[in-house]
């Protein structure tokens, strides 16, 4: 799933981008989840992490697109930017807040395709797996490469990440279901560790990050085995 943003104060230009993303989806068999915005303070205000793409348009009222992508890239620094302009003079300004390219108006279907195909191809090549959660008011966008394990404490799950702990609520199952995929194997029924990230196997613990995480009876062939298959660059 790519999430994308269309952000424009024009309806007629919103429901077109729409149009034509959905009329790509079919022919290409991806799939989006799109969310369009009128404004750029409507867009960046309480602004979350979680878009793959967004499409702004330069000439809005009150909050131009350029000042909404200058603080969308304090908030962002992964999201892949594409402008949408009435004048390809302004797209130069586009390198500052490192947009990858520009349509102009009025949009053509095969263009704004183009620069769709471009952004997919961005994302899929430079953007590592990343999950987002929720901790209180507060988003986080972890790459999975920076999550050392994730622990269970009551009703809630511990993050230690290597830029510190996230506490969320959660189960453990939801995050087996998400990480299982990215090189996680469960090392007790409390948690789950990051097997990139392992230092040593003891016969009843993991080390990680200096850390002892016990290592269940029931889990350790199972655990060895998936530990080996992923170092030998094997699926899980």
């Amino acid at each position: 799933m790519i999430n994308i943003a269309v952000v424009d104060d024009d309806e007629e230009y919103r429901l077109q981008e729409r149009e034509f993303i959905e009329k790509f989806a079919r022919e290409s068999g991806e799939k989006f989840d799109v969310k369009r915005f009128n404004s750029g303070m409507d867009f960046i205000t309480d602004y979350k992490p979680v878009y793959d793409i967004v499409f702004l348009d330069i000439e809005m009222p009150l909050l131009s697109g350029m000042e909404t992508a200058r603080r969308l890239r304090r908030e962002d620094d992964k999201v892949c930017i594409i402008f949408i302009t009435k004048m390809s003079k302004y797209a130069i300004e586009g390198y500052e807040v490192n947009a990858i390219d520009f349509v102009v108006k009025p949009i053509k279907y095969f263009n704004y395709i183009d620069k769709l195909k471009k952004a997919i191809g961005y994302v899929k090549t430079h953007r590592e797996k990343e999950v987002v959660i929720k901790s209180d008011e507060n988003y986080f966008r972890l790459p999975v490469s920076s999550i050392y394990y994730v622990i269970k404490d009551k009703n809630y799950l511990i993050y230690r990440t290597v830029k510190g702990d996230i506490r969320v609520r959660g189960t453990m199952k939801t995050v087996e279901d998400e990480l299982s995929d990215s090189g996680f194997s469960v090392c007790n029924s409390g948690c789950i560790v990051n097997l990139k990230l392992i230092g040593q196997v003891t016969p009843n613990c993991v080390i990680i990050n200096g850390e002892q995480i016990p290592l269940s009876r029931r889990r350790i062939k199972d655990f060895k085995r998936e530990m080996l298959s992923y170092l030998r660059g094997g699926s899980l």
